[in-house]
């Protein structure tokens, strides 16, 4: 399970940070180069500011505009004798930010001016985790009676106890039945343990309560299209699209399965051409599959294995592996049709 937790800290490259250990300087002026980039790795959608955030509000304040390709620098005076904790986040509507903090830098290593190259800040929004990602909401977000149990939660999830997590949830839904948010996380979970029937029940109350919690759709969709259910599929699909056509690329391959799944090949391929150009990072190794499985329909053999041999080596953990050998090295025998392999990743 791949647990990605908004507003957690964002750590340095190994060595970079440590306790501050300097006491000879009033402060440090560094200049601090950047880039603020979404979870694929691409420039942010919109106009992004950077900022500071301290214990000692004093010290807080808005800091450079990134670019148009998310770059920023920030000459920025740090004092190695205080003893506030401050960190650096992205400030963008409706997204939530990675952080870096900066009290642990070990501000000994560096000369005054020095240029000092910055991990990734990222940027997600704030209704996001729609793939095979969790992600939890700060803890300070859920709703009153919710937030003890939800915070258990958290802590759960983070130590892998997905059972308990899953009961803390529970917990924090009873206590507030319209907490849409605690209801996505909460399928996500049922996801991850393949309760796909619990899944789709708890999307669905997400869905009743906010019917633009985008990432509920395009869970919806995929835990459809799993059950076969290509009627829903497609509506989930549809209604994702409408909110936002672009954010989750996923949502085309998944398209794409259900057009396939309804003998639409020309649709799914005009699909699986729209997740690709969307898919900045290549993270949609599915695609490939699923572009075997047209060419196979299509009576193209030569082809069906060229991109099913090519999925197997950008997806090699997929947890059906051993079938899609079978399937490649049978592809054209009527025994490969028998191996019930689905177009969605297990």
């Amino acid at each position: 399970m791949t647990l990605n937790r908004v507003f957690s800290s964002t750590c340095l490259v190994a060595g970079l940070f440590a306790s501050i250990q300097v006491a000879s300087a009033d402060y440090y002026t560094l200049i601090l180069e950047g880039n603020v980039v979404m979870p694929d790795g691409s420039p942010p959608p919109k106009t992004v500011g950077v900022e500071r955030v301290c214990s000692d509000i004093n010290a807080s304040g808005s800091g450079p505009i990134a670019d148009k390709k998310g770059h920023y620098t920030w000459k920025m005076d740090l004092d190695p004798d205080n003893s506030r904790v401050c960190f650096m986040r992205a400030t963008l509507p409706g997204f939530s930010s990675t952080q870096i903090y900066l009290d642990k830098i070990n501000l000994g290593d560096y000369q005054q001016n020095k240029l000092l190259k910055m991990p990734d800040i990222v940027l997600a929004p704030r209704d996001s985790g729609g793939g095979n990602q969790l992600v939890l909401i700060p803890d300070d977000e859920a709703p009153g009676k919710a937030r003890a149990p939800y915070k258990a939660a958290a802590k759960a999830l983070d130590a892998k106890n997905t059972d308990e997590g899953i009961k803390q949830l529970l917990l924090a839904v009873e206590a507030v039945p319209k907490f849409a948010d605690g209801w996505n996380i909460l399928a996500a979970v049922y996801e991850q343990k393949r309760m796909l029937m619990e899944a789709k029940d708890a999307l669905q109350h997400a869905i009743e309560i906010n019917p633009k919690l985008a990432s509920a759709y395009l869970r919806l969709a995929r835990i459809s299209n799993k059950l076969g259910e290509w009627d829903a599929a497609t509506r989930n699909e549809d209604a994702l699209l409408k909110i936002d056509p672009r954010f989750f690329p996923e949502i085309y391959l998944h398209q794409a399965i259900t057009r396939f799944e309804l003998k639409n090949l020309a649709g799914a391929e005009e699909s699986l051409k729209t997740a690709q150009s969307l898919d900045a990072a290549h993270k949609l190794y599915r695609a490939e599959y699923v572009r075997g499985m047209i060419a196979l329909a299509k009576g193209d053999l030569s082809g069906a294995k060229e991109h099913i041999a090519n999925y197997m080596k950008s997806d090699p953990t997929t947890p059906d592996i051993e079938k899609i050998q079978v399937q490649l090295d049978t592809l054209g025998n009527p025994d490969a049709s028998k191996l019930n392999i689905t177009l969605e990743r297990p």
